[in-house]
């Protein structure tokens, strides 16, 4: 690798979009790095304007087909505020069992099928060998744990028909309950193996670099309450966040960038281990103390660990969900409409999301904001770019990309930035235009 001159990696796909990095080196320093979003905007704030707030989660529930339930209950959660409707227990259960479902779901594929591939030193998991199939079994059956909640719950995977404002429309019946029970015990130990099998990789992973963490903490590692941390010390009630947080528009990207008191920041599974881990299962923080594992800290690599911890967690809370529940028909809230606000906060698999609405006196919006963990987590990423990239100047080029990409994909930036099928450009800075 060059101490001078410039180099990009182009197309990196498979997260949801695509992206390509840009980096320009003088002298063993990196002068300017670019994490270059190019996908299409697509307007979902603008397209919410106009609509009815009955709209609203159908349509928020397509941004993304990994995150289809965290959008959907962080804007039920904004329009439940805005009109003073309060869930019932039984509903927040539900959603929670939702939410639980997707984490599963998201961090299994993440960790299984696009960073496991890294530590394996294959290019993806279409070179795994025959003893290393059963990893992809382990994603697909966490997985199909996952997604049968969902639908039990929704009434389908993708874009749930079931969870709306006020309660549900159809509850899942006790035994299908019952059915989900236990393969929920099944995975506990697949869950389980996925962290010790993580664990065994976190000495190739020396990079550390202290920044902010934030997330919502409450009672019982809960994903959808609490208030606002971060670890600077701050405590932010959910309704003030925009004193806190502020996004910024970069000409070299599609994606805006935000700052948390004006400063960079991180989100996801890491920040909320370090933010909030003694609100873990007892189950999660013995096989924590078990693998000396510490937290908080400051070693990107670790968000990775982190999510195998939050399947064990997921799936351990699913379960005593389930036992908990004993299901009674509620009938949805009725909502009035006015001329009013609301701003829902919840933790999607990547990190912290916010939906914040504006109503006119009929229930249409007036305004939208959603901000989405991943463009929070950019600034970050170039960050640790910046000081990670002088240390790979040793290396080989192939070897370097490898080291950079494994980087970017520790952040699980979204399902399209996770890409083992990436080509490299190296220029010489004379060379450049």
């Amino acid at each position: 690798m060059h101490r001078s001159g410039h180099f990009s990696i182009k197309e990196i796909t498979k997260v949801e979009g695509h992206a390509n990095l840009y980096v320009e080196m003088k002298d063993g320093r990196v002068e300017k790095c670019e994490l270059q979003i190019y996908e299409g905007q697509r307007f979902f704030e603008q397209m919410l304007i106009g609509r009815h707030f009955t709209q609203i989660p159908l349509i928020v529930s397509r941004i993304c087909g990994f995150c289809s339930v965290s959008h959907l209950n962080t804007a039920i959660e904004a329009i439940e505020k805005a009109f003073g409707v309060q869930p019932s227990d039984q509903a927040m259960l539900l959603r929670e069992l939702a939410t639980n479902a997707e984490f599963i779901k998201s961090h299994a594929l993440h960790l299984m099928l696009l960073a496991l591939p890294d530590y394996l030193h294959k290019e993806s998991v279409l070179h795994f060998d025959k003893k290393e199939h059963r990893y992809i079994h382990w994603a697909l059956d966490l997985k199909k744990v996952g997604t049968g909640i969902i639908k039990a719950l929704g009434g389908r995977v993708y874009q749930t028909i079931n969870i709306r404002p006020g309660g549900f429309t159809l509850l899942p019946k006790q035994a299908e309950l019952q059915k989900l029970l236990a393969e929920l015990q099944k995975a506990r130990k697949v869950a389980i193996a996925v962290i010790e099998l993580f664990d065994s990789f976190k000495r190739d992973f020396p990079f550390s670099r202290k920044t902010e963490y934030v997330g919502l903490v409450g009672s019982k590692y809960c994903l959808l309450c609490g208030q606002i941390h971060c670890s600077d010390g701050t405590i932010v009630p959910e309704e003030d966040y925009l004193s806190h947080v502020k996004e910024t528009v970069v000409p070299y990207s599609t994606a805006k960038e935000a700052s948390f008191n004006n400063t960079e920041y991180q989100v996801g599974a890491q920040a909320r281990i370090n933010l909030n881990q003694g609100e873990l299962c007892d189950t999660a923080k013995e096989k924590i103390r078990e693998l000396k594992l510490r937290f908080p800290t400051h070693k990107i690599y670790y968000n990775n660990i982190a999510q195998a911890i939050e399947l064990l967690q997921c799936i351990e809370a699913s379960i005593e969900i389930i036992q908990l529940l004993q299901l009674r028909k509620e009938p949805l809230a009725k909502i009035k409409p006015s001329e009013t606000e609301g701003i829902g906060v919840t933790e999607a698999p990547r990190g912290t999301l916010y939906h914040h609405y504006k109503f006119d006196q009929k229930g249409f919006v007036k305004e939208a904001n959603i901000v989405v963990p991943t463009l929070q987590n950019n600034r970050n990423i170039e960050s640790d770019l910046r000081q990670f990239i002088p240390t790979l100047i040793k290396l080989p080029q192939e070897k370097a990309n490898l080291e950079i990409e494994k980087l970017i994909r520790a952040y699980d930036p979204c399902i399209s930035c996770a890409t083992h099928f990436l080509r490299v450009n190296w220029k010489d800075r004379a060379k450049a235009p």
